[in-house]
């Protein structure tokens, strides 16, 4: 199943070879750097053959969670008012609804609008690409939906480290955390603050201790010599395609690392 919402740095093109590496059977699913959801919605595919009965999914960001419980509990009201603001889509509507996104509708439709046009701001912010008629299943939203409803989400703002709280034995946790640079000048800050080296650091000793407690751990992040100073070697390495291209290692191709801790 695809995610209803585009997000950077999502895992919808290679989320089946994350969770071929995952259990069969889990007890909750947590989620704490949600964005798109890929992985969770990935284990609802008729192959994946990964059961679980319940979810929570969190972030930090107020807009994102609300757009999520807002497809989860009126799907019909946030297809409505999504499809007006796709058929009104040109650059100036997109910038004047840039400053309304506490709304879960408006804010589903600009994070579509500037992933389908690949967006990019001149120097004085102004996003000026978009204009062109975007392509958009509305049929998804209520897809996704009632598979929230099937695996009995809870949806959380909250940190990271705040919403592994009560992650149990049997339990699976899978951390997409903002990525270390491929490149100096690259582009990871998706949260307010950043997310240094000291952050990844901590977040690898909660990793371990996680497992200790008897949860399965995956982490997905960039392969670049501080992960692995810091996460060690990764278990497994994915391609995957750069969505620009003049910071990726190889024609738009590049190499992720996903980090598993096994449960002790």
């Amino acid at each position: 199943m695809n995610p209803f919402l585009p997000w950077p740095g999502s895992k919808a093109k290679c989320s089946a070879d994350i969770i071929d590496e995952f259990p069969t059977e889990i007890g909750t699913y947590f989620e704490p750097f949600l964005g798109s959801g890929a992985i969770f919605f990935g284990m609802g595919n008729y192959n994946s053959l990964r059961r679980f009965k319940r979810a929570r999914l969190s972030d930090t960001s107020v807009n994102l969670i609300n757009c999520w419980k807002a497809v989860m509990e009126r799907p019909e009201q946030v297809a409505k008012i999504l499809a007006h603001c796709l058929e009104r889509n040109n650059g100036d509507f997109y910038n004047e609804m840039r400053k309304q996104t506490t709304s879960p509708s408006v804010f589903l439709y600009v994070m579509i609008a500037a992933s389908s046009s690949m967006a990019r701001e001149n120097l004085k912010g102004v996003l000026d690409t978009i204009g062109k008629r975007i392509r958009y299943d509305l049929d998804q939203i209520g897809l996704c939906s009632r598979y929230m409803a099937a695996k009995n989400v809870e949806l959380a703002v909250a940190s990271w480290i705040d919403a592994i709280h009560d992650v149990k034995r049997g339990d699976l946790v899978y951390f997409d955390p903002p990525y270390l640079p491929f490149t100096e000048s690259g582009f990871v800050n998706y949260v307010a603050g950043g997310f240094g080296e000291g952050e990844h650091v901590f977040l690898r000793t909660q990793c371990r201790l996680l497992s200790e407690k008897g949860a399965f751990v995956a982490l997905s992040n960039s392969d670049v010599p501080a992960s692995r100073r810091i996460y060690g070697e990764p278990t497994k390495l994915i391609s995957v395609t750069n969505a620009v291209k003049s910071t990726a290692t190889n024609k738009g191709k590049r190499s992720e690392g996903l980090w598993i801790w096994e449960p002790r």
